[in-house]
């Protein structure tokens, strides 16, 4: 009898303990981690390069000098101005640093181009034509440098801005007036040299990984005006010829970039 009470008293006493375990609260499993993306930002160094097309539609070269220029252009034998619309190839490279506030961005760029930016043009005598005087004109930029500001508006990857700075090239210009009839007059009026100036443009840059970006760009430079006087002596008396040079132009090119550093890491946050 007395060990059946026993067995009924521990078989309750496990009961009592299983139903006051079921009452007690759980304690809650912890959150899984939540993944934050990497944040993308401009900001960094960035080395790149660059490949485009260099135009100029002006009229580039004026031309004066003494009277008996001046005569011969009153007589349609020399030209008042001449147009050799320069085109051709211009690339290098390129070497900056952004900052991003927000989106926000600002920097600076430095670039070195090689350039075979060039035109000439040629004009014949009214009287006598090609036969009697040809004058000619030609017109190169050899390198383009630039120190520019860049101010933009980043929308996540994409980046839009405008650009500006001071502009250094090299420029070879020259004037030949070749007269086959009369007196034989010649004149080489020519400036080789390296001119200062300043550009202004726009683009758009793309990042299309992590650490690479592709852009597309818009420049008009301007290196001012570059004066070249060629003359002579003969049995008519000193003469001279002046042609005024005009050293701008427009370019669009692409190039790429790598940014150094990259978006920040990814985070990992548990709540």
């Amino acid at each position: 009898m007395l060990k059946k009470l026993l067995i009924g008293t521990a078989l309750a006493a496990v009961a009592s303990s299983a139903t006051l375990a079921a009452d007690l609260p759980r304690r809650a499993a912890p959150p899984a981690p939540v993944y934050v993306a990497p944040i993308f930002t401009w900001s960094g160094f960035y080395v790149g390069l660059n490949a485009g097309y260099g135009f100029s539609g002006d009229r580039g070269v004026s031309i004066s000098g003494s009277p008996l220029i001046t005569n011969g252009q009153i007589a349609g034998q020399a030209p008042f101005s001449l147009s050799p619309k320069r085109d051709g190839f211009i690339g290098g490279a390129q070497i900056g640093y952004n900052v991003q506030s927000g989106s926000f961005v600002y920097g600076v760029e430095v670039d070195f181009q090689g350039a075979d930016i060039k035109g000439s043009a040629n004009a014949c005598a009214i009287a006598g034509g090609c036969a009697s005087v040809i004058t000619s004109a030609t017109n190169k930029l050899e390198w383009l440098g630039t120190l520019r500001g860049r101010v933009g508006v980043s929308f996540d990857r994409a980046l839009i801005y405008a650009t500006g700075g001071l502009a250094l090239g090299g420029v070879r210009n020259s004037v030949h007036l070749n007269e086959f009839a009369g007196a034989g007059r010649q004149f080489l009026a020519r400036s080789n040299s390296t001119r200062a100036g300043w550009t202004l443009g726009a683009g758009v840059e793309y990042a299309i990984s992590n650490n690479w970006s592709a852009k597309l760009e818009y420049l008009y430079y301007d290196l001012g005006s570059r004066s070249a006087v060629g003359g002579q002596f003969n049995p008519v008396g000193a003469e001279f010829l002046t042609a005024k040079f005009k050293n701008n132009g427009h370019i669009v090119r692409a190039g790429i970039n790598y940014r150094f550093g990259g978006p920040a890491g990814p985070v990992v946050a548990s709540y």
